[in-house]
């Protein structure tokens, strides 16, 4: 056990007082105020729902991969071209 002093007599009574509307002790107050504050590291490295990280993620996960390096912004072109031809030759059809 080790003995923290928080020197702000306020700041101090905000948590003796808390703590006795609660009906627990300082230090179990404090420990639930940690739990619920998390751990910042752990927040900072977990992906915002629906980004490319959580494919990204999953896709690790879930071992998938290419046998062999895909240039994708070739391949991004070599698809725009395709599609953009069909589009615009759709469109004249029309």
């Amino acid at each position: 056990m080790s003995d923290i002093v928080i020197p702000d007599g306020k700041l101090t009574r905000k948590l003796r007082e808390y703590a006795r509307r609660e009906n627990r002790s300082v230090e179990e107050v404090l420990e639930s105020l940690l739990e619920k504050y998390g751990e910042p590291e752990a927040e900072e490295k977990k992906p915002k729902p629906g980004s490319f990280a959580v494919l990204a993620a999953s896709a690790l996960k879930a071992n998938l991969a290419s046998e062999t390096e895909v240039d994708t912004s070739e391949r991004t072109k070599e698809i725009m071209k395709a599609e953009y031809a069909n589009h615009v030759r759709r469109k004249l059809d029309e």
